[in-house]
């Protein structure tokens, strides 16, 4: 597929849609006339649509031209290009503001939309504004304002924004801020605060290092109070506003100035090298060197490692820190991972207990702090001893499943697959790997080897002439985990090997003596990963390990074919030395290389997901029903009521002369009037301003509407009769926007006939986990080669023509997979997107008076349709395009919609949509009137993807099919990933390449959906079932501290839960269970003000003593420290103080047996 062709073709399909879209919104039935969504083509036109929304004169400005041409003189995300438009901008030379500071506050706006690409909302929402403060000597200094949503912006981009501000004033002339003693201590309570009391920060600066920033800031950093909790110390300073904890202040200075301070004064020197004058924050210069040398001489309280500190109940860990017999670590990226997606083999997801599926997020040790799994069957599965004894490698997902229950211990997890990019991207040292098939090749290949083989499938003589021939290292098909076993291990093996019988195949003697006598022979055979059987008095090794084992002990080559006796080989040259490797390679004809590398320690995160989203009380129209829809909040049961009195619009239809709450007259069709609420005169008047009334008109007014007037007109609308309407469509209690308009009933009644919700904005979504996809199969995703080809995949990834289903196909970047694991307790993709689709048409059919546009019938009909594809806390969605289905619970698309979108697939998830629903139903008119109320809502839409306008981790990704010898080499030195030479897409995009053709991937897989497709952990029914399975997987694990998973287990999540909802119940809110009213306090008569409904508990005794006997139980299983016994006896002694002892319960002779 030609990439221009592909985007030309793209854009005149959204175009087709957006066509429609206005058609419908030119009827006048929603909040306004036209598609409220620009649609950019470029950054620049994403960075201007976003700042349009506080700055409308912007639009058309020539600002999105003018930083395209500072991106050709500087080159694309260059900080230069930030300083220089927000420079411009604030100069007023694209439009008129109405004061300096509107002006700087403009340009500065500008300048964070670029540093994040113009798809979230941290420049609008995140950012709040400037203020003018005096300093000690009366001058005038700059007051920043930030608030929550910042956190959107990230860390990096948060620093380089308090260096812009600070760029700003130094160009107008303000002064330094001149804080006091008092206000500088203030910083360190504050973050501190919200650092223990609130939520802990990604980045926790010393004492030192915030005194220091907070001593030398040239501007105030401030913000609104975003907490209930005062701050603890410092309170009522003059120039501080106020005395609570501020998020936006403290996520700014610790997680962004603190964190980010060397990658923020780098980019402030390179825009100073291209001529931008800028010196308040070269103090950072300084800090650097105290934050280096922060966690010198000092120890941590808490030993825990990162990854393993925070362990949920119910997610196992699969291995402590670089403990052997966990992850093998293996560098490669298959054809979905990479880009924070690692791989492992189907067999190791299931002998986990099917706990670790394709989606599931991995916390790791290293050289990353979190990954999501996929599926790679090239690599080597788990390792495993049974219960008799045996010993096997598991080569597939059923037989593991299978073997599960007989497993004793798994002895070697299997390998973890990550990608060279990952470690590059991370800045992280290579880690050594164990030596695969893939390293052997490439040393194959640099003696002069130049046919292609499969180095998968080497026989034993072949590998054994390889080595002979070549001088290469013996197959690692061939070779067992020397370094794994002891010195004592491996001389209890030789002892044992002199008693074995050898004719073809290795025959130990194991009757009852013998277990006793060598014990220590049969562990070492367990450690070296050595495939045996156990029977009664024997141990028995097939042909080919026989002959491997005895190869890598110095046998002959030769002697392995002929009934040699093992007494006669000179056992006596080995000699004792702690590195068994190093005895092994002493005598071995041929070169043994390290099978184990390093092993990686993780633990289970988050299962994977994919989901339709719901507000809380899953409405289907953003219509109010207040207290009259009940419980329920349901139109049904406002009817009944007969009215919902709340907040809604003032319109006034002249023709019937009757005030309604829609824009277009329900009874006549005709538009009505705006009308405007005076409060203080109680009038309403058409204009927003009167002479006799000291306040300005608001939209709408607190009135009774006749909801029954609204239903029937909807239903007569629909054609509906009684029993043709859904018995339930739930609506929301009020409405948070700014103007108070409401849904039309209309869509409600179809959204609930098709059982769809509504969104905050009017969209109706999906959530899902994302994963890479770079290559696909046609029988993979459910799409035949006939209609691929109509979508322009017309050839595969070796450039011939596509002619069936089993070629590899590389993905387009705006290309997605609907998700559609057909056993998921949720919908699944097919199912939502074909309801949606359904929904679409006959809202524009019976509501808008138009013709279909989807007309799905089957899931077929869902390839090529079109998407919009968006992550939590953006304002940008990027438009995709559905081409087929995956078997899992993600979101599998190319690497680009995952940078497009600014995110990685390290665990993160994003929201799949509909592009027709998004552009008919979506309305700014909809969105909280809060701070952050324009997170997460599609401002604009990206129609196309440019490789150097995306989130920048993208241009680490390697553009590879294999990797050189040269990484292996360097890796085993453990040198910086910097060192390696890897073509990247930066290397594609410096040389003018194409930057979306030929990514490649290094190992393939049979099918992509091959695995575990939905965790255990989702589908165990309680707490208490998920402990037990973790537990007992944890138990087999021989990578784990069993004792240490339950000591966290319970003082990580159980004992903070039981600590926490004690705490929560004595402060804690009461309910109605009719109307769902919320009551800080009961009346004395136990019934609601409202309704007269049953109070009851919000937080009840169940609760609070859920995690209690697991605890006590976990406790006393493991035998852990008395200490934390004691503690839980008094937690269960404080829970039985307020609720009394539980009762005991009567039992049958049954139970106990």
């Amino acid at each position: 597929m030609k990439t221009l062709k592909y985007f030309t073709d793209l854009r005149e399909k959204v175009g087709e849609v957006y066509l429609v879209a206005s058609e419908a919104r030119a009827k006048g039935y929603d909040p306004v006339d036209e598609v409220e969504i620009p649609l950019a083509a470029s950054m620049a036109e994403k960075v201007v649509g976003l700042i349009s929304t506080i700055y409308p004169q912007m639009q058309g400005s020539g600002i999105s031209e003018r930083i395209l041409e500072l991106e050709k003189e500087y080159g694309k995300l260059d900080p230069t290009v930030v300083f220089k438009i927000a420079d411009e901008v604030s100069d007023q030379k694209f439009c008129h503001f109405q004061t300096l500071l509107e002006s700087m506050d403009a340009g500065i706006r500008v300048g964070i939309a670029y540093i994040t690409l113009g798809v979230v909302s941290s420049p609008i929402e995140g950012y709040t504004g400037l203020e003018i403060g005096k300093t000690r000597d009366r001058k005038e200094y700059i007051i920043a304002n930030f608030s929550g949503p910042i956190r959107s912006a990230g860390t990096t981009a948060s620093c380089l924004a308090l260096i812009l501000i600070d760029f700003m004033r130094e160009k107008y002339g303000f002064s330094k801020y001149d804080p006091t003693e008092k206000e500088v201590r203030r910083v360190w309570a504050e973050i501190s605060d919200f650092h223990e009391r609130i939520t802990n920060l990604q980045y926790m600066p010393t004492e030192e290092e915030t005194l220091f920033l907070a001593k030398n800031m040239p501007i105030q950093v401030a913000g609104e109070p975003s907490e209930k909790l005062e701050v603890s110390n410092y309170k009522n300073l003059e120039r501080v506003n106020t005395n609570f904890l501020r998020s936006g202040f403290c996520l700014v200075i610790a997680e962004g100035l603190a964190q980010k301070a060397a990658k923020g004064f780098r980019l402030l020197n390179q825009a100073k090298r291209n001529g931008i004058k800028s010196t308040g924050f070269d103090f950072l210069k300084e800090y650097i060197g105290i934050h280096e040398r922060r966690n010198l001489g000092k120890g941590k309280s808490d030993e825990s490692p990162t990854y393993i500190k925070d362990l949920v109940a119910g997610r196992p860990v699969y291995g402590h820190p670089s403990r052997s017999g966990g992850f093998r670590f293996r560098y490669g990226r298959g054809r979905s991972s990479g880009f924070s997606a690692v791989s492992v083999h189907p067999a190791t997801m299931a002998i986990t207990d099917d706990f670790l599926a394709i989606g599931t997020q991995l916390k790791v040790e290293k050289p990353t702090k979190g990954c999501v799994v996929t599926t790679c069957d090239e690599i080597e599965g788990p390792i495993v001893k049974l219960k008799n004894g045996s010993v096997i490698q598991i080569k597939d997902k059923k037989k593991a499943r299978e073997v599960y229950n007989d497993v004793e211990e798994i002895i070697y997890l299997g390998d973890i697959l990550f990608p060279f990019s990952d470690l590059l991207n991370r800045n992280s040292n290579l880690i050594k790997p164990g030596y695969v098939e893939e390293w052997w090749y490439q040393e194959l290949k640099e003696k002069g080897f130049s046919e292609k083989i499969d180095y998968y499938a080497v026989s034993l003589d072949d590998a054994i002439k390889f080595s002979r021939d070549y001088g290469v290292s013996l197959h690692p098909k061939y070779i067992y985990y020397w370094s794994e076993i002891s010195q004592e291990e491996f001389f209890g093996l030789i002892s044992w090997i002199k008693n074995a019988d050898f004719d073809s195949y290795l025959v130990f003697p194991w009757t009852k003596k013998d277990r006793e006598k060598f014990f220590l022979g049969k562990r070492a055979l367990e450690l070296l990963g050595v495939s045996h059987q156990v029977t009664i008095e024997s141990i028995v090794l097939d042909k080919v390990t026989s002959q491997a084992l005895l190869l890598n002990l110095s046998f002959s080559p030769n002697a392995l074919k002929e009934n040699y006796s093992l007494s006669d080989f000179e056992w006596s040259k080995f000699l004792p030395d702690k590195n068994v490797l190093k005895i092994i390679n002493s005598f071995c004809a041929f070169k043994i290389k390290d099978k184990s590398g390093e092993f990686i320690g993780a633990r289970m995160g988050r299962p994977e997901k994919a989901k339709i989203r719901k507000l809380i009380g899953s409405p289907n129209v953003l219509f109010p029903v207040g207290n009259q829809g009940g419980r329920l909040r349901s139109v049904g049961s406002a009817c009944e009521a007969g009215f919902v009195k709340g907040n809604f619009p003032l319109y006034f239809c002249e023709s019937c002369e009757a005030e309604t709450i829609y824009r277009v007259c329900e009874r006549c069709g005709k538009k009505t009037r705006k009308r405007y609420y005076f409060s203080d005169i109680s009038e309403k008047s058409y204009e927003k301003k009167v002479e006799y009334s000291q306040r300005e008109g608001i939209s709408y007014c607190n009135q009774k509407i006749d909801v029954n007037h609204y239903f029937n007109f909807a239903k007569e609308k629909l054609g509906l009769t009684r029993e043709e309407t859904p018995s339930l469509i739930k609506g929301v209690r009020g409405l948070s926007s700014e103007s108070k308009i409401p849904e039309n009933l209309i869509k409600g009644i179809i959204r609930a006939k098709y059982n769809l919700q509504v969104n905050k904005d009017g969209t109706i979504r999906m959530d899902a986990t994302e994963l890479p996809l770079v290559s696909f199969k046609s029988k993979e995703i459910g799409t035949s080669v006939s209609k691929l080809r109509e979508l322009g995949y017309d050839e595969d990834i070796y450039g011939n023509s596509l002619t069936n289903e089993d070629q590899i196909i590389e993905i387009m970047p705006h290309d997605v997979l609907i998700p559609n694991f057909s056993e998921t307790p949720d919908e699944r993709g097919e199912e939502v997107f074909m309801k949606i689709c359904n929904f679409v048409d006959e809202l524009l059919v019976k509501f808008y008076g138009l013709s279909p546009y989807y007309n799905v019938k089957s899931r077929e009909d869902l390839i090529g349709v079109f998407g919009v594809c968006m992550a939590p806390h953006n304002c940008a969605g990027v438009i995709c395009r559905f081409i087929g289905f995956s078997n899992t619970l993600g979101l599998m698309a190319s690497p680009y919609m995952h940078a497009a979108i600014r995110r990685d697939c390290d665990g993160d998830e994003a929201a799949i949509m509909l592009l027709g629903d998004v552009l008919i139903n979506f309305s700014r008119k909809f969105l909280p009137n809060h701070r952050g109320g324009n997170q997460d809502a599609p401002l604009v839409l990206n129609s196309k993807i440019d490789a150097g306008e995306v989130d920048d981790q993208i241009l680490d990704f390697e553009v590879v099919r294999e990797y050189p010898l040269e990484l292996y080499t360097l890796a085993e030195e453990r040198v910086h990933s910097s060192k390696a030479n890897i073509p990247t897409i930066r290397t594609l995009l410096k040389e003018g390449k194409d930057p979306f053709r030929g990514l490649g991937f290094t190992h393939n897989t049979k099918d992509i959906n091959e695995g575990v497709l939905c965790s255990s952990y989702k589908l165990l029914e309680n707490m208490e079932e998920k402990v037990s399975h973790q537990m007992a997987l944890v138990e087999k694990l021989r990578s784990v501290d069993t004792a240490d998973t339950a000591r966290l287990i319970i003082e990580r999540h159980f004992i903070r839960d039981l600590r926490g909802n004690l705490r929560k119940f004595s402060m804690q809110e009461f309910r109605c269970v009719k109307c769902n009213e919320i009551m800080r306090r009961p009346p004395l008569d136990g019934k609601c003000v409202a309704c007269g409904g049953k109070i009851i508990f919000t937080i009840n005794e169940g609760g609070i003593r859920k995690y209690l006997e697991p605890a006590l139980s976990l406790a006393k299983a493991y035998n852990l420290s008395p200490y934390l016994q004691q503690n839980l006896t008094l937690i269960k002694g404080y829970i039985d103080s307020i609720f009394g002892k539980e009762n005991e319960k009567q039992k049958i002779i049954s139970d106990f047996l």
